[in-house]
C-alpha cells in the first residue's frame, strides 16, 4: 500500500489535496499540505503491480471519466476500478461475438457445400482421404426427388432407377412408399424385406443428379453413406460406421466406385446390431447424373450377405 500523506485530490478538484491514511481516502482536503509532498512532476496513475506511485493531478484532470465521481467511495491509488472492469467485459463480449460469426460462416458453408473436397474424376482418380476429407452437404442428402416416375406393377421381376437394373429377389417387396426416406437420389425405387418387426433388408436403384454436387463416383458414394448413417429415416440410434470395401470397380463395363460398410446401431427397438450396407455409384454415360446402387442387410446374417455380393454382380447399366 502507499504510505498515508497528502495526495491530488482523486476527485480532479484544482489546487486541492486530500488525506491518505495507508488505507482509505479521509474527508479532509487541503490547499497547503503538511504530510510528504506530491510529485513534483505529475506521474500516470499505476497498475496494481507497483502501487507505490501516487495518482497524478494533470493525469486526473485531463480524464476524469476513468474514475469514480467525488460522492463514491474512491478506490486507493493502484486499486481496481470499475472502469477497467467494464472494458474488460465489453473486450470479452466482442470476442465471444466474433467467435460466432465464425461458427455460423462455416455452418453456412457446410450447407451450401462451398467447402467439400472432391476425390477422383468419375471414378478413375486417386483418392483424398475418402471420409475424412469429404463432406455431405444439406442439398447432396435432401434435394433428390425419391419416388419412382414408373409404376413397376404388382409383380416385378426387376427394378430400375438411374440408368442401372436389378432383379426383384425371392421374399422381397417393391413398395414406392419405401423410397420416400432415401432423399439424396432421383427416382430410386426399393424391394425390401422385413427382418423383424421395425428392420428390413433392401435394395435400391436411382440417380443422383450431378447439379446437387455429386463431383465423381469416389466422392458420390462417400457422400451417399453419410447421408445414411445421418438420416433418423434411415439409421435412427446410428453408433458407428466401419469400412470394409472401398474401391474403384466395373460396373457392366462402366467405371464405379464402391464402399462397403458395417453400420451398426444402438436403438432398442430393435434387435439387430446394424447393417452390412453397400454403396456403389456408377458413370453410366448420362451427362446430368449418376447411377446409384443401395443394398442393406443385417450384421451377421451369412445368407443375406452372400445374397448381397450376388446382387450386385447382377447390376445392369441400361
Amino acid at each position: 500500500m502507499t504510505n498515508a500523506g497528502w495526495y491530488p485530490d482523486p476527485a480532479g478538484a484544482p489546487d486541492t489535496y486530500r488525506y491518505w491514511d495507508g488505507q482509505a481516502w479521509s474527508q479532509m482536503t487541503t490547499t497547503q499540505p503538511s504530510g510528504p509532498a506530491a510529485p513534483q512532476q505529475p506521474q500516470q496513475p499505476q497498475q496494481p503491480q507497483q502501487p507505490q506511485q501516487p495518482p497524478a493531478p494533470t493525469q486526473y484532470a485531463q480524464q476524469p471519466q476513468q474514475f469514480q465521481p467525488a460522492w463514491s467511495p474512491a478506490p486507493p491509488p493502484g486499486g481496481k476500478r470499475g472502469g477497467s472492469k467494464t472494458v474488460l467485459i465489453v473486450v470479452a463480449a466482442i470476442v465471444v461475438l466474433a467467435l460466432l460469426g465464425v461458427g455460423g460462416f462455416f455452418g453456412i458453408r457446410a450447407l451450401t457445400g462451398d467447402d467439400s473436397p472432391k476425390a477422383g474424376d468419375h471414378g478413375d482418380g486417386p483418392s483424398d482421404g475418402g471420409s475424412q476429407t469429404i463432406r455431405a452437404t444439406g442439398i447432396q442428402c435432401t434435394g433428390g426427388k425419391p419416388a419412382p416416375t414408373t409404376d413397376p406393377g404388382t409383380a416385378p421381376t426387376s427394378i430400375s432407377g438411374g440408368g442401372l437394373t436389378i432383379p426383384v429377389l425371392d421374399g422381397y417387396t417393391v413398395d414406392p412408399d419405401v423410397s420416400r426416406a432415401l432423399t439424396f437420389a432421383d427416382d430410386i425405387p426399393v424391394q425390401y424385406a422385413q427382418v423383424e418387426a421395425k428392420w428390413v433388408s433392401e435394395y435400391a436403384v436411382g440417380s443422383l443428379p450431378r447439379a446437387n454436387g455429386f463431383d465423381s463416383t469416389e466422392q458420390a458414394a462417400e457422400v451417399v453413406m453419410q447421408c445414411l448413417t445421418t438420416n433418423k429415416d434411415v439409421y435412427a440410434g446410428f453408433s458407428d460406421r466401419k469400412d470394409l470395401t472401398r474401391e474403384q470397380v466395373t460396373v457392366d463395363g462402366k467405371p464405379a466406385y464402391r464402399i462397403t460398410s458395417e453400420i451398426r446401431v444402438d436403438n432398442p427397438d430393435v434387435t439387430a446390431e446394424g447393417d452390412v450396407t453397400s454403396v456403389i455409384v456408377v458413370d453410366t454415360g448420362d451427362p446430368a447424373s449418376y447411377g446409384v446402387f443401395l443394398g442393406v442387410v443385417p450384421i451377421g446374417d451369412s445368407t443375406r450377405i452372400a445374397q448381397e455380393e450376388q446382387t450386385i454382380k447382377a447390376i445392369t447399366v441400361d
